[in-house]
């Protein structure tokens, strides 16, 4: 088949070039028998055929005779047909490039992003909490529908969407998978994911990954395929109920604290890493605790500290705990103080990567 498309080709550009030829040395043939024609030599002949295709139109050089001028129409007209051409094919390219574009076919140069696989009204959810940390987000779905529906939501400038079966993971490629920082997967079932998580894994072993499941007793099962968190959606849901009906005011703070802050007087949880520079550094807890109110505003709760290669949260330790490099800091406070918090730990909130 590609064969005969190039023996096709290939003999059409023949033929043209044929035609042009043969057309041109028949000009030169009717106008060489007037002597006041100004085309009177190949070239000329040439010149003004591509003046004319091209219906630029110097007016240097034009037939005088009447088989000369009915030439020249065939020049005129063709002309026609190559500005036809032209746009035909450029605005072919154009809708073409920006098709592409919206469907992520031309990938993406994003980095320490989050990707989600799989679009839902769950996933949706999430990722509306993290659209408000500012991170940057890409979507991989197999439903074309919902692309203008996800750029209407969350924009543009931070958010890429890729159309693609997910299942073929060299697509994911476009998505710049291999230099995210997270990867959510939602995946109505957990048969599934289980065996899309193992096909991943060997795939892409730096991004974390972080499944949503639905029976929550499989949640050893996906930790030990290599899942860094996987959270059963009616298991949250069940501790929230449960808080509304018993301590209602704690549901409520809870809620907002787990929730990204929208304004500057929203209250949300977040974590800091401690860098080697950080004030915090040798300082025990207690000062820590104090500083963090009485300069930001903002209540530190808990660190987190890598032990044996596994992080372990320490809820409000001893006072005499000492603040080590690497540690992060958990602390809530409100939307008004983060620009801060940022500058003070020298890092963006969050740990996705470890």
């Amino acid at each position: 088949m590609k064969l005969n498309k190039k023996y096709n080709l290939s003999l059409s550009v023949i033929g043209l070039i044929a035609a042009v030829v043969m057309l041109n040395y028949l000009l030169i043939y009717v106008e060489s028998k007037d002597p006041d024609t100004s085309i009177k030599s190949f070239s000329d002949a040439m010149w003004y055929m591509i003046i004319t295709l091209t219906t630029v139109g110097y007016g240097d050089l034009y037939p005088t005779t009447t088989l000369g001028k009915l030439i020249g129409y065939i020049f005129v007209f063709g002309s026609l047909g190559v500005l036809g051409y032209l746009i035909s094919t450029l605005s072919s390219k154009y809708i073409t490039m920006m098709e592409e574009k919206k469907l992520g076919f031309r990938g993406t140069q994003f980095q320490e992003h989050i990707i989600f696989i799989g679009w839902n009204e769950f996933s949706r959810m999430v990722a509306e909490e993290i659209y408000h940390t500012s991170k940057k987000i890409a979507f991989v779905t197999a439903k074309k529908d919902v692309i203008d529906l996800i750029y209407a939501q969350f924009g543009k400038e931070n958010t890429f969407v890729l159309f693609a079966d997910y299942n073929n993971l060299d697509s994911l490629e476009k998505a710049n998978v291999s230099q995210a920082a997270a990867v959510f997967i939602s995946i109505p079932d957990d048969a599934q994911v289980l065996l899309y998580v193992l096909d991943f894994k060997k795939r892409y072993p730096k991004p974390q990954i972080v499944v949503s499941i639905e029976n929550s007793k499989l949640k050893d099962t996906f930790k030990s395929a290599g899942v860094t968190y996987a959270i059963a959606k009616n298991e949250i849901a069940s501790k929230m109920v449960a808080s509304y009906i018993f301590e209602p005011d704690v549901a409520n703070l809870n809620y907002d604290l787990i929730s990204s802050s929208r304004g500057l007087d929203d209250y949300d949880m977040q974590e800091y890493r401690v860098k080697e520079s950080n004030q915090y550094v040798g300082k025990n807890y207690l000062e820590v605790f104090i500083d963090m109110k009485k300069v930001h505003n903002s209540i530190l709760v808990g660190l987190s500290r890598k032990f044996n290669n596994s992080w372990n949260l320490l809820t409000n330790p001893p006072e005499d705990e000492t603040i080590q490099v690497n540690d992060y800091l958990v602390l809530m406070c409100s939307g008004s103080y983060k620009k801060e918090l940022v500058s003070t730990f020298g890092v963006e909130e969050g740990r996705v990567i470890e």
